[in-house]
């Protein structure tokens, strides 16, 4: 009798092993057939790519009307341009609507034009469908305030009692704790988080766009693609970005959430080059490609060439919040140019060019303590 209830358990066990292996199946196949998105484009004559906005409407508006891809009304100017943003809309600044709202508006009306807008996505757009409020700026919530809202938290407070009395009998709940709770949940917040879920308004639409992308001869993505993720196709990643923020769970810790995941790795952009220069070389290489631009790591207020131009960091602060330092990064006719303060600087691709390109970046932006302080040590290498 053991004997055979053992082989019923372990036929019991193998059945359940190919349901679960069949259900991750059908969501790998579900996920391609509902969300798979273009992500690899060829002639494109013109292309901008803007770093990370969080928050910061106005701007963001300056950076694009400097760069000729809109007019001062916002509207879509540039014909078949490109318009690249690397991610981490939200978070740190309190207009991230006003941005996610005028970004729908541009793609609509460039692809009328001709032309196209891709908003990947940053770790702060996954954060924030996750639930991970870490950085969210009290005007995000308050830009979900209307009339209701009181009433919306009122009876969130009902519900949530009642929960804690099912787990405690003995719970009460006086003024202090009520004024406690109503800090910790401004108004606005559960209507931001509905808007976030996978399902909002905003969470679905993160959800369509792609996180690495190639225009050309570049590859866009908002951290970068570490040695642990270099064999996976832009569209193997592309998918799994998509499933798990659909809340399909490949692993214990997906690409979305790894600190080595293309939506956090910073080795391209803080790691000493000749250590890192290996894996520069397969990436490259891998995804046919001649140099990576990438956001994420704010660091002199302007656009950083790493690896000879190979590596582009873009985050140039764009915010208040790291300065608001305003830069965009054009690519044409094969040559890049830093835009900024209506200037546009050639981006250099040797090392000798380092120094005069940041010399003159400093002129228009003296506040840049950190490039100052980069400038001094081109000048004078410490030892």
């Amino acid at each position: 009798m053991n004997s055979l209830q053992t082989s019923a358990e372990n036929k019991l066990q193998s059945s359940n092993n190919l349901l679960g292996a069949c259900f991750l199946l059908l969501q790998i196949f579900l996920s391609q057939s509902l969300f798979a998105v273009e992500d690899q484009w060829q002639d494109v004559e013109r292309v901008v790519a803007i770093g990370d906005i969080h928050g910061d409407y106005d701007n963001f508006l300056k950076i694009l009307e400097e760069a000729n891809v809109v007019n001062r009304r916002g509207n879509w100017i540039a014909g078949k341009t490109h318009l690249v943003q690397l991610g981490d809309v939200p978070d740190r600044g309190p207009d991230t609507d006003k941005a996610i709202a005028l970004l729908q508006k541009l793609e609509r009306q460039a692809e009328r034009e001709g032309g196209k807008v891709h908003v990947l996505i940053g770790n702060h757009e996954a954060m924030n469908i996750y639930g991970d409020l870490r950085y969210v700026d009290p005007g995000e919530y308050a830009a979900f305030r209307t009339r209701n809202s009181r009433r919306i938290r009122d009876d969130f407070y009902k519900r949530d009692i009642e929960k804690r009395k099912l787990v405690d009998s003995g719970f009460f709940a006086d003024g202090e704790f009520r004024q406690q709770w109503e800090q910790s949940i401004p108004l606005g917040m559960l209507e931001h988080r509905s808007a976030w879920g996978r399902e909002g308004d905003i969470g679905a639409w993160v959800r369509q766009h792609n996180t690495v992308i190639k225009i050309n001869r570049t590859l866009f993505l908002h951290g970068g693609i570490s040695p642990e993720d270099v064999g996976m196709s832009i569209t193997e990643i592309n998918e799994q970005i998509r499933l798990e923020l659909n809340g399909g769970l490949g692993e214990d810790l997906g690409l979305s959430e790894r600190a080595t995941g293309p939506l956090w790795y910073r080795g391209l952009a803080t790691s000493n080059e000749e250590m890192e220069r290996l894996h520069l070389e397969l990436v490259l290489a891998t995804y046919d490609v001649d140099r990576v631009v990438i956001g994420h790591t704010p660091s002199l207020g302007t656009i950083v060439p790493r690896f000879e131009g190979r590596v582009l960091v873009i985050d140039t602060g764009l915010s208040s919040y790291y300065g608001g330092f305003l830069a965009s990064l054009l690519l044409e006719n094969g040559e890049a140019t830093t835009l900024q303060r209506n200037q546009e600087i050639p981006v250099p691709n040797t090392k000798a060019g380092l120094l005069p390109y940041f010399e003159r970046i400093a002129e228009l932006e003296p506040r840049a303590n950190a490039l100052q302080v980069r400038i001094r040590n081109l000048a004078s290498p410490p030892l």
